[in-house]
Protein backbone atom coordinates (compact mmCIF):
# COMPACT_ATOMS: atom_id res chain seq x y z
CA UNK A 1 0.00 0.00 0.00
CA UNK A 2 2.78 2.35 0.92
CA UNK A 3 4.69 1.52 -2.28
CA UNK A 4 1.57 2.26 -4.35
CA UNK A 5 1.16 5.58 -2.59
CA UNK A 6 4.79 6.46 -3.28
CA UNK A 7 4.37 5.72 -7.00
CA UNK A 8 1.26 7.88 -7.01
CA UNK A 9 3.21 10.74 -5.49
CA UNK A 10 5.94 10.29 -8.12
CA UNK A 11 3.34 10.31 -10.94
CA UNK A 12 1.72 13.53 -9.76
CA UNK A 13 5.12 15.09 -9.20
CA UNK A 14 6.06 14.30 -12.82
CA UNK A 15 2.74 15.72 -14.04
CA UNK A 16 3.41 18.85 -12.04
CA UNK A 17 6.97 19.26 -13.26
CA UNK A 18 6.42 18.30 -16.91
CA UNK A 19 5.13 21.71 -18.11
CA UNK A 20 7.97 23.49 -16.38
CA UNK A 21 10.65 22.95 -19.10
CA UNK A 22 8.22 24.06 -21.81
CA UNK A 23 7.14 27.04 -19.79
CA UNK A 24 10.75 27.94 -19.11
CA UNK A 25 11.63 27.62 -22.79
CA UNK A 26 8.64 29.72 -23.81
CA UNK A 27 9.31 32.21 -21.08
CA UNK A 28 12.89 32.50 -22.27
CA UNK A 29 12.30 32.53 -26.03
CA UNK A 30 9.12 34.62 -26.26
CA UNK A 31 10.52 37.74 -24.57
CA UNK A 32 13.53 37.54 -26.87
CA UNK A 33 11.27 37.43 -29.89
CA UNK A 34 9.19 40.31 -28.61
CA UNK A 35 12.40 42.23 -27.91
CA UNK A 36 13.54 41.67 -31.47
CA UNK A 37 10.19 42.88 -32.79
CA UNK A 38 10.41 45.95 -30.60
CA UNK A 39 13.94 46.70 -31.85
CA UNK A 40 12.88 46.19 -35.45
CA UNK A 41 9.92 48.52 -35.03
CA UNK A 42 12.24 51.14 -33.57
CA UNK A 43 14.52 50.76 -36.58
CA UNK A 44 11.53 50.90 -38.90
CA UNK A 45 10.44 54.20 -37.36
CA UNK A 46 13.94 55.49 -37.94
CA UNK A 47 13.75 54.27 -41.58
CA UNK A 48 10.56 56.23 -42.13
CA UNK A 49 11.96 59.36 -40.51
CA UNK A 50 15.05 59.19 -42.73
CA UNK A 51 12.96 58.60 -45.87
CA UNK A 52 10.80 61.63 -44.98
CA UNK A 53 13.85 63.81 -44.31
CA UNK A 54 15.40 62.71 -47.62
CA UNK A 55 12.16 63.65 -49.37
CA UNK A 56 12.26 67.13 -47.84
CA UNK A 57 16.02 67.36 -48.50
CA UNK A 58 15.78 66.58 -52.20
CA UNK A 59 12.68 68.80 -52.55
CA UNK A 60 14.52 71.77 -51.01
CA UNK A 61 17.46 71.15 -53.39
CA UNK A 62 15.13 71.01 -56.39
CA UNK A 63 13.44 74.31 -55.45
CA UNK A 64 16.78 76.03 -54.94
CA UNK A 65 18.01 74.91 -58.40
CA UNK A 66 14.79 76.06 -60.08
CA UNK A 67 14.12 79.32 -58.25
CA UNK A 68 17.25 80.16 -56.24
CA UNK A 69 15.08 80.77 -53.15
CA UNK A 70 17.24 81.46 -50.03
CA UNK A 71 14.59 79.80 -47.79
CA UNK A 72 14.98 76.62 -49.81
CA UNK A 73 18.71 76.76 -49.14
CA UNK A 74 18.07 77.07 -45.40
CA UNK A 75 15.66 74.14 -45.54
CA UNK A 76 18.25 72.10 -47.41
CA UNK A 77 20.89 72.71 -44.76
CA UNK A 78 18.46 71.87 -41.94
CA UNK A 79 17.33 68.56 -43.46
CA UNK A 80 20.89 67.74 -44.42
CA UNK A 81 21.95 67.89 -40.75
CA UNK A 82 18.88 65.97 -39.56
CA UNK A 83 19.37 63.24 -42.17
CA UNK A 84 23.05 62.79 -41.33
CA UNK A 85 22.30 62.57 -37.57
CA UNK A 86 19.48 60.04 -38.00
CA UNK A 87 21.53 57.91 -40.39
CA UNK A 88 24.29 57.64 -37.77
CA UNK A 89 21.68 56.66 -35.13
CA UNK A 90 20.27 54.05 -37.51
CA UNK A 91 23.76 52.66 -38.12
CA UNK A 92 24.15 52.07 -34.37
CA UNK A 93 20.69 50.46 -34.08
CA UNK A 94 20.78 47.92 -36.95
CA UNK A 95 22.25 44.43 -36.59
CA UNK A 96 25.66 43.67 -38.01
CA UNK A 97 24.31 42.20 -41.26
CA UNK A 98 22.50 45.44 -42.16
CA UNK A 99 25.24 47.92 -41.30
CA UNK A 100 26.73 47.82 -44.79
CA UNK A 101 23.38 48.80 -46.34
CA UNK A 102 23.10 51.75 -43.97
CA UNK A 103 26.71 52.70 -44.74
CA UNK A 104 25.85 52.73 -48.46
CA UNK A 105 22.90 55.03 -47.75
CA UNK A 106 25.19 57.36 -45.78
CA UNK A 107 27.62 57.37 -48.73
CA UNK A 108 24.90 58.25 -51.22
CA UNK A 109 23.57 60.99 -48.92
CA UNK A 110 27.03 62.51 -48.57
CA UNK A 111 27.50 62.38 -52.36
CA UNK A 112 24.21 64.24 -52.82
CA UNK A 113 25.00 66.92 -50.21
CA UNK A 114 28.51 67.28 -51.68
CA UNK A 115 27.01 67.82 -55.14
CA UNK A 116 24.70 70.49 -53.81
CA UNK A 117 27.42 72.33 -51.91
CA UNK A 118 30.15 72.14 -54.51
CA UNK A 119 28.25 72.22 -57.82
CA UNK A 120 25.03 74.09 -57.12
CA UNK A 121 25.60 76.56 -54.27
CA UNK A 122 28.94 77.77 -55.67
CA UNK A 123 27.42 78.97 -59.03
CA UNK A 124 25.24 81.87 -60.07
CA UNK A 125 22.26 80.06 -61.51
CA UNK A 126 20.47 83.21 -62.73
CA UNK A 127 23.06 83.89 -65.50
CA UNK A 128 23.71 80.39 -66.82
CA UNK A 129 20.57 78.78 -68.20
CA UNK A 130 22.44 75.87 -69.83
CA UNK A 131 24.24 75.14 -66.60
CA UNK A 132 20.91 75.15 -64.73
CA UNK A 133 19.51 72.44 -67.00
CA UNK A 134 22.62 70.28 -66.53
CA UNK A 135 22.42 70.67 -62.77
CA UNK A 136 18.71 69.73 -62.83
CA UNK A 137 19.52 66.54 -64.74
CA UNK A 138 22.34 65.62 -62.32
CA UNK A 139 20.12 66.45 -59.34
CA UNK A 140 17.32 64.20 -60.59
CA UNK A 141 19.76 61.32 -60.97
CA UNK A 142 21.29 61.70 -57.48
CA UNK A 143 17.97 62.30 -55.76
CA UNK A 144 16.50 59.23 -57.46
CA UNK A 145 19.40 57.08 -56.22
CA UNK A 146 19.03 58.49 -52.70
CA UNK A 147 15.26 58.01 -52.45
CA UNK A 148 15.44 54.53 -53.98
CA UNK A 149 18.09 53.51 -51.46
CA UNK A 150 16.04 54.86 -48.54
CA UNK A 151 12.85 53.21 -49.82
CA UNK A 152 14.66 49.90 -50.30
CA UNK A 153 15.94 49.91 -46.70
CA UNK A 154 12.49 50.77 -45.38
CA UNK A 155 10.87 47.97 -47.40
CA UNK A 156 13.43 45.42 -46.23
CA UNK A 157 12.80 46.58 -42.63
CA UNK A 158 9.09 46.01 -42.95
CA UNK A 159 9.69 42.58 -44.44
CA UNK A 160 12.00 41.64 -41.55
CA UNK A 161 9.51 42.87 -38.96
CA UNK A 162 6.71 40.86 -40.60
CA UNK A 163 8.91 37.72 -40.52
CA UNK A 164 9.64 38.16 -36.81
CA UNK A 165 5.97 38.70 -36.05
CA UNK A 166 4.97 35.55 -37.94
CA UNK A 167 7.62 33.54 -36.10
CA UNK A 168 6.36 34.74 -32.74
CA UNK A 169 2.76 33.92 -33.64
CA UNK A 170 3.83 30.42 -34.73
CA UNK A 171 5.58 29.87 -31.38
CA UNK A 172 2.45 30.83 -29.49
CA UNK A 173 0.20 28.69 -31.70
CA UNK A 174 2.35 25.56 -31.45
CA UNK A 175 2.95 25.71 -27.70
CA UNK A 176 -0.26 27.18 -26.30
CA UNK A 177 -2.33 24.00 -26.72
CA UNK A 178 0.34 21.80 -25.19
CA UNK A 179 0.77 24.22 -22.32
CA UNK A 180 -2.99 24.20 -21.75
CA UNK A 181 -3.22 20.41 -21.40
CA UNK A 182 -0.11 20.14 -19.30
CA UNK A 183 -1.42 22.94 -17.09
CA UNK A 184 -4.54 20.86 -16.45
CA UNK A 185 -2.35 18.00 -15.26
CA UNK A 186 -0.41 20.42 -13.10
CA UNK A 187 -3.63 21.74 -11.62
CA UNK A 188 -4.64 18.20 -10.74
CA UNK A 189 -1.25 17.61 -9.16
CA UNK A 190 -1.58 20.80 -7.13
CA UNK A 191 -5.08 19.81 -5.95
CA UNK A 192 -3.87 16.34 -4.99
CA UNK A 193 -0.87 17.78 -3.14
CA UNK A 194 -3.14 20.26 -1.38
CA UNK A 195 -5.44 17.48 -0.24
CA UNK A 196 -2.47 15.46 0.98
CA UNK A 197 -0.90 18.47 2.68
CA UNK A 198 -4.08 19.37 4.56
CA UNK A 199 -3.32 16.99 7.48
CA UNK A 200 0.21 18.38 7.65
CA UNK A 201 -1.17 21.91 7.76
CA UNK A 202 -3.58 20.93 10.53
CA UNK A 203 -0.73 19.28 12.42
CA UNK A 204 1.42 22.41 12.04
CA UNK A 205 -1.43 24.59 13.33
CA UNK A 206 -1.92 22.33 16.34
CA UNK A 207 1.81 22.35 17.00
CA UNK A 208 1.88 26.14 16.82
CA UNK A 209 -1.01 26.38 19.29
CA UNK A 210 0.74 23.87 21.55
CA UNK A 211 3.97 25.89 21.54
CA UNK A 212 2.07 29.14 22.11
CA UNK A 213 0.27 27.68 25.12
CA UNK A 214 3.23 25.72 26.47
CA UNK A 215 4.53 26.46 29.95
CA UNK A 216 8.06 26.01 28.63
CA UNK A 217 9.89 28.95 27.11
CA UNK A 218 10.46 28.33 23.39
CA UNK A 219 12.72 30.47 21.18
CA UNK A 220 13.54 29.84 17.51
CA UNK A 221 16.69 31.41 16.06
CA UNK A 222 17.52 31.13 12.35
CA UNK A 223 20.96 30.41 10.92
CA UNK A 224 21.66 34.16 10.64
CA UNK A 225 21.30 34.39 14.44
CA UNK A 226 18.02 36.30 14.23
CA UNK A 227 15.20 35.54 16.66
CA UNK A 228 12.21 34.54 14.54
CA UNK A 229 9.79 33.40 17.23
CA UNK A 230 9.36 33.29 21.02
CA UNK A 231 6.27 32.17 22.85
CA UNK A 232 4.57 34.00 25.75
CA UNK A 233 6.29 31.73 28.29
CA UNK A 234 9.69 32.92 27.00
CA UNK A 235 8.58 36.54 27.24
CA UNK A 236 7.55 36.03 30.86
CA UNK A 237 10.51 33.92 31.97
CA UNK A 238 13.21 36.12 30.43
CA UNK A 239 11.31 39.43 30.69
CA UNK A 240 11.87 39.79 26.95
CA UNK A 241 9.09 41.65 25.04
CA UNK A 242 8.28 40.17 21.64
CA UNK A 243 8.59 43.53 19.87
CA UNK A 244 12.12 43.91 21.26
CA UNK A 245 13.27 40.45 20.17
CA UNK A 246 11.40 39.27 17.06
CA UNK A 247 13.51 39.78 13.94
CA UNK A 248 16.47 41.14 15.94
CA UNK A 249 20.00 39.76 15.93
CA UNK A 250 20.91 37.68 18.97
CA UNK A 251 24.02 39.78 19.64
CA UNK A 252 21.98 42.99 19.71
CA UNK A 253 19.52 41.41 22.16
CA UNK A 254 22.36 40.33 24.46
CA UNK A 255 23.64 43.91 24.46
CA UNK A 256 20.31 45.06 25.91
CA UNK A 257 19.72 41.96 28.05
CA UNK A 258 23.13 40.68 29.21
CA UNK A 259 21.53 38.37 31.78
CA UNK A 260 20.62 36.04 28.88
CA UNK A 261 24.27 35.38 27.97
CA UNK A 262 24.50 31.98 29.65
CA UNK A 263 20.99 30.96 28.63
CA UNK A 264 21.55 31.33 24.86
CA UNK A 265 25.04 29.81 24.85
CA UNK A 266 23.65 26.44 23.63
CA UNK A 267 22.13 28.26 20.62
CA UNK A 268 25.58 29.22 19.37
CA UNK A 269 26.78 25.62 19.84
CA UNK A 270 23.82 24.41 17.77
CA UNK A 271 24.26 26.96 14.96
CA UNK A 272 28.05 26.85 14.68
CA UNK A 273 28.85 23.24 15.58
CA UNK A 274 25.51 21.48 15.17
CA UNK A 275 25.63 20.25 18.77
CA UNK A 276 22.48 19.22 20.60
CA UNK A 277 22.12 20.26 24.24
CA UNK A 278 19.87 18.24 26.52
CA UNK A 279 18.93 18.84 30.16
CA UNK A 280 21.54 21.54 30.70
CA UNK A 281 21.10 22.89 34.23
CA UNK A 282 22.22 26.43 34.85
CA UNK A 283 21.61 29.24 37.28
CA UNK A 284 19.79 32.22 35.85
CA UNK A 285 20.06 35.50 37.76
CA UNK A 286 17.93 38.52 36.89
CA UNK A 287 17.50 41.56 39.10
CA UNK A 288 18.78 39.64 42.12
CA UNK A 289 16.27 36.82 41.61
CA UNK A 290 18.08 33.52 41.21
CA UNK A 291 16.38 30.70 39.34
CA UNK A 292 17.54 27.28 38.28
CA UNK A 293 16.73 26.48 34.65
CA UNK A 294 16.85 23.34 32.56
CA UNK A 295 17.71 24.25 28.98
CA UNK A 296 17.44 22.10 25.84
CA UNK A 297 18.60 23.23 22.40
CA UNK A 298 18.26 21.32 19.13
CA UNK A 299 19.61 22.35 15.70
CA UNK A 300 17.02 22.41 12.90
CA UNK A 301 18.32 20.92 9.64
CA UNK A 302 16.83 21.55 6.21
CA UNK A 303 18.19 19.82 3.11
CA UNK A 304 21.34 18.83 4.96
CA UNK A 305 22.08 22.32 6.23
CA UNK A 306 21.50 23.95 9.58
CA UNK A 307 18.49 26.24 9.17
CA UNK A 308 18.29 27.39 12.79
CA UNK A 309 17.99 26.21 16.38
CA UNK A 310 15.11 25.75 18.83
CA UNK A 311 15.79 26.51 22.48
CA UNK A 312 13.44 25.44 25.25
CA UNK A 313 13.81 26.35 28.90
CA UNK A 314 11.88 25.61 32.05
CA UNK A 315 12.35 26.30 35.70
CA UNK A 316 14.03 23.35 37.30
CA UNK A 317 13.28 22.31 40.83
CA UNK A 318 16.22 23.35 42.92
CA UNK A 319 18.64 20.72 44.15
CA UNK A 320 16.50 20.23 47.21
CA UNK A 321 18.26 17.12 48.46
CA UNK A 322 21.68 18.76 48.16
CA UNK A 323 20.36 21.99 49.67
CA UNK A 324 18.99 20.21 52.72
CA UNK A 325 22.23 18.29 53.08
CA UNK A 326 24.41 21.40 52.87
CA UNK A 327 22.19 23.39 55.22
CA UNK A 328 22.15 20.52 57.70
CA UNK A 329 25.93 20.15 57.52
CA UNK A 330 26.51 23.86 58.14
CA UNK A 331 23.98 23.91 60.96
CA UNK A 332 25.56 20.90 62.63
CA UNK A 333 29.03 22.32 62.11
CA UNK A 334 27.99 25.53 63.83
CA UNK A 335 26.36 23.59 66.66
CA UNK A 336 29.46 21.42 67.09
CA UNK A 337 31.71 24.49 67.09
CA UNK A 338 29.58 26.11 69.79
CA UNK A 339 29.64 22.91 71.85
CA UNK A 340 33.42 22.69 71.63
CA UNK A 341 33.72 26.35 72.63
CA UNK A 342 31.26 26.08 75.52
CA UNK A 343 32.44 22.81 77.03
CA UNK A 344 35.97 21.83 75.98
CA UNK A 345 37.06 25.44 75.75
CA UNK A 346 35.62 26.19 79.17
CA UNK A 347 37.39 23.21 80.75
CA UNK A 348 40.69 24.09 79.10
CA UNK A 349 40.39 27.66 80.33
CA UNK A 350 39.70 26.40 83.85
CA UNK A 351 42.72 24.09 83.75
CA UNK A 352 44.98 26.87 82.48
CA UNK A 353 43.77 29.33 85.14
CA UNK A 354 44.15 26.64 87.85
CA UNK A 355 47.69 25.89 86.76
CA UNK A 356 48.51 29.59 86.73
CA UNK A 357 47.18 29.92 90.31
CA UNK A 358 49.18 26.93 91.57
CA UNK A 359 52.38 28.17 89.93
CA UNK A 360 51.95 31.71 91.25
CA UNK A 361 50.74 30.83 94.79
CA UNK A 362 52.75 27.70 95.56
CA UNK A 363 55.42 27.58 92.92
CA UNK A 364 58.23 28.33 95.37
CA UNK A 365 57.23 25.49 97.70
CA UNK A 366 57.10 22.82 94.98
CA UNK A 367 60.06 20.78 93.86
CA UNK A 368 61.76 22.01 90.71
CA UNK A 369 60.80 18.91 88.75
CA UNK A 370 57.12 19.36 89.68
CA UNK A 371 57.25 23.02 88.62
CA UNK A 372 58.69 22.05 85.22
CA UNK A 373 55.98 19.43 84.72
CA UNK A 374 53.27 21.94 85.65
CA UNK A 375 54.71 24.51 83.22
CA UNK A 376 54.87 21.87 80.50
CA UNK A 377 51.28 20.89 81.24
CA UNK A 378 50.18 24.54 81.02
CA UNK A 379 51.97 24.95 77.68
CA UNK A 380 50.30 21.84 76.30
CA UNK A 381 46.89 23.08 77.48
CA UNK A 382 47.56 26.46 75.85
CA UNK A 383 48.56 24.76 72.59
CA UNK A 384 45.47 22.58 72.83
CA UNK A 385 43.32 25.72 73.20
CA UNK A 386 45.00 27.26 70.10
CA UNK A 387 44.49 24.06 68.10
CA UNK A 388 40.92 23.92 69.38
CA UNK A 389 40.26 27.41 68.00
CA UNK A 390 41.78 26.36 64.67
CA UNK A 391 39.57 23.26 64.58
CA UNK A 392 36.55 25.37 65.52
CA UNK A 393 37.36 27.73 62.66
CA UNK A 394 37.61 24.79 60.29
CA UNK A 395 34.32 23.42 61.50
CA UNK A 396 32.55 26.81 61.39
CA UNK A 397 34.29 30.04 60.30
CA UNK A 398 33.15 32.25 63.15
CA UNK A 399 35.40 35.09 61.94
CA UNK A 400 33.04 35.63 58.96
CA UNK A 401 30.29 36.62 61.39
CA UNK A 402 32.60 39.10 63.06
CA UNK A 403 34.82 40.65 60.39
CA UNK A 404 33.73 39.27 56.99
CA UNK A 405 34.97 36.92 54.28
CA UNK A 406 38.30 38.55 53.34
CA UNK A 407 39.69 38.80 56.92
CA UNK A 408 38.51 35.25 57.64
CA UNK A 409 40.34 34.01 54.54
CA UNK A 410 43.48 35.91 55.55
CA UNK A 411 43.40 34.22 58.96
CA UNK A 412 42.85 30.80 57.40
CA UNK A 413 45.59 31.43 54.80
CA UNK A 414 48.09 32.30 57.54
CA UNK A 415 47.35 29.03 59.30
CA UNK A 416 47.51 27.16 55.95
CA UNK A 417 50.94 28.64 55.20
CA UNK A 418 52.20 27.60 58.64
CA UNK A 419 50.97 24.03 58.31
CA UNK A 420 51.80 23.31 54.65
CA UNK A 421 54.69 25.70 53.96
CA UNK A 422 52.98 27.18 50.86
CA UNK A 423 52.40 30.86 50.28
CA UNK A 424 48.87 32.17 49.73
CA UNK A 425 48.28 35.61 48.19
CA UNK A 426 44.84 37.22 48.23
CA UNK A 427 44.12 40.02 45.72
CA UNK A 428 41.05 42.23 46.06
CA UNK A 429 39.95 45.84 45.58
CA UNK A 430 37.76 46.20 48.65
CA UNK A 431 37.47 44.12 51.80
CA UNK A 432 33.69 44.46 52.03
CA UNK A 433 31.82 42.42 49.41
CA UNK A 434 28.16 42.60 48.40
CA UNK A 435 27.40 39.14 49.72
CA UNK A 436 25.14 37.82 52.44
CA UNK A 437 26.62 36.02 55.42
CA UNK A 438 25.31 32.61 54.36
CA UNK A 439 26.83 32.94 50.89
CA UNK A 440 30.15 34.11 52.36
CA UNK A 441 30.27 30.89 54.42
CA UNK A 442 29.70 28.76 51.30
CA UNK A 443 32.37 30.69 49.37
CA UNK A 444 34.71 30.24 52.31
CA UNK A 445 34.08 26.48 52.20
CA UNK A 446 34.80 26.34 48.46
CA UNK A 447 38.11 28.20 48.83
CA UNK A 448 38.96 26.06 51.85
CA UNK A 449 38.39 22.87 49.83
CA UNK A 450 40.41 24.26 46.90
CA UNK A 451 43.39 24.98 49.19
CA UNK A 452 43.04 21.52 50.72
CA UNK A 453 43.23 20.00 47.23
CA UNK A 454 46.39 22.00 46.54
CA UNK A 455 47.97 20.63 49.73
CA UNK A 456 46.98 17.04 48.87
CA UNK A 457 47.44 16.76 45.13
CA UNK A 458 49.75 19.54 43.92
CA UNK A 459 53.44 20.35 44.14
CA UNK A 460 52.67 24.08 44.02
CA UNK A 461 54.56 26.48 46.25
CA UNK A 462 52.23 29.44 45.77
CA UNK A 463 48.49 29.96 45.47
CA UNK A 464 46.87 33.18 44.21
CA UNK A 465 43.27 34.05 45.09
CA UNK A 466 41.81 36.84 42.93
CA UNK A 467 38.51 38.63 43.58
CA UNK A 468 37.01 40.42 40.54
CA UNK A 469 33.71 42.30 40.53
CA UNK A 470 32.21 42.54 37.03
CA UNK A 471 28.88 44.33 37.06
CA UNK A 472 26.44 42.23 39.04
CA UNK A 473 28.73 39.20 39.47
CA UNK A 474 31.75 38.30 41.60
CA UNK A 475 34.44 36.08 40.08
CA UNK A 476 36.93 34.29 42.32
CA UNK A 477 39.97 32.51 40.85
CA UNK A 478 42.14 30.13 42.89
CA UNK A 479 45.27 29.49 40.81
CA UNK A 480 48.37 27.54 41.87
CA UNK A 481 51.77 27.19 40.22
CA UNK A 482 51.89 23.40 40.30
CA UNK A 483 52.33 23.03 36.52
CA UNK A 484 50.13 21.63 33.78
CA UNK A 485 49.36 17.93 33.43
CA UNK A 486 48.21 16.11 30.33
CA UNK A 487 45.44 14.20 32.07
CA UNK A 488 42.50 16.04 33.55
CA UNK A 489 41.84 15.53 37.27
CA UNK A 490 39.27 12.90 38.19
CA UNK A 491 36.33 14.60 39.97
CA UNK A 492 35.91 13.42 43.56
CA UNK A 493 33.71 14.19 46.50
CA UNK A 494 35.56 17.43 47.19
CA UNK A 495 34.94 18.81 43.71
CA UNK A 496 31.32 17.60 43.87
CA UNK A 497 30.82 19.44 47.15
CA UNK A 498 32.35 22.61 45.70
CA UNK A 499 30.00 22.52 42.71
CA UNK A 500 26.95 21.81 44.89
CA UNK A 501 27.78 24.76 47.13
CA UNK A 502 28.26 26.96 44.05
CA UNK A 503 24.87 25.89 42.67
CA UNK A 504 23.21 26.49 46.02
CA UNK A 505 24.25 30.16 46.04
CA UNK A 506 23.31 30.61 42.37
CA UNK A 507 26.85 30.46 41.07
CA UNK A 508 28.91 28.39 38.69
CA UNK A 509 32.20 26.61 39.29
CA UNK A 510 34.69 25.54 36.63
CA UNK A 511 38.16 24.08 36.94
CA UNK A 512 41.07 23.01 34.78
CA UNK A 513 44.73 23.54 34.00
CA UNK A 514 45.78 26.97 32.75
CA UNK A 515 48.63 29.48 33.03
CA UNK A 516 51.13 27.04 34.51
CA UNK A 517 48.87 25.52 37.14
CA UNK A 518 45.43 24.34 38.19
CA UNK A 519 42.70 26.98 38.37
CA UNK A 520 39.32 26.88 40.09
CA UNK A 521 36.96 29.67 38.98
CA UNK A 522 33.84 30.51 40.97
CA UNK A 523 31.28 33.00 39.62
CA UNK A 524 28.46 34.12 41.91
CA UNK A 525 25.85 36.89 41.50
CA UNK A 526 26.14 39.93 43.74
CA UNK A 527 23.21 41.40 45.62
CA UNK A 528 22.48 44.62 47.44
CA UNK A 529 20.29 42.90 50.01
CA UNK A 530 23.00 42.45 52.65
CA UNK A 531 22.08 45.19 55.06
CA UNK A 532 20.64 42.82 57.64
CA UNK A 533 23.63 40.54 57.35
CA UNK A 534 26.04 43.44 57.85
CA UNK A 535 24.15 44.56 60.95
CA UNK A 536 24.26 41.03 62.37
CA UNK A 537 27.96 40.86 61.60
CA UNK A 538 28.69 44.13 63.41
CA UNK A 539 27.00 42.79 66.54
CA UNK A 540 28.30 39.23 66.37
CA UNK A 541 30.27 37.62 69.28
Amino acid sequence: MRQKRNWLWIFWLIMFLLPLPLLLYTGYNLPRQLGRIDDQLERQVKYQEIALDIYHLTGAGQEYILYGDPQSLNDFRHYSMETAKKELELYNLVEQSRKQDVADLITVTRAYTSFMENEVMSRDLSRQETSRELLQWQHRELSRQLTDRAASLAGEGWEHARTLLELTVNILQKESLLIFFLSLFSLGAVLYAGAAAWPLSAWYTCLQDLVRGSSRAVIFVDRKEKVQYLNPAAEKLFNLPREMAAGKNLGDILTLYPHLQRVVQPVYLALLQGEKTADCSLSYNREGNRQLLTVDCTPVNLLGRTAGAVLTARQAPGPRGSTILLETIERERKHLSIEIHDWIGRYLSSIIHGLDYVLQAHGGKLPEEVQENLCLLRTQCQNAAIDMRSIMNDIHPYLIEKVGLIPALESYSANFERLHNRKVYIFYRQRSLRLGRDREIFIYRIIQEALTNVARHSTATEVDIHFHETGDALQIEILDNGGVREEEPVPGKGLWGMKERARYIGGELTCGFMDGGFCVTLTVPLTEEVKGSEENRDHAG
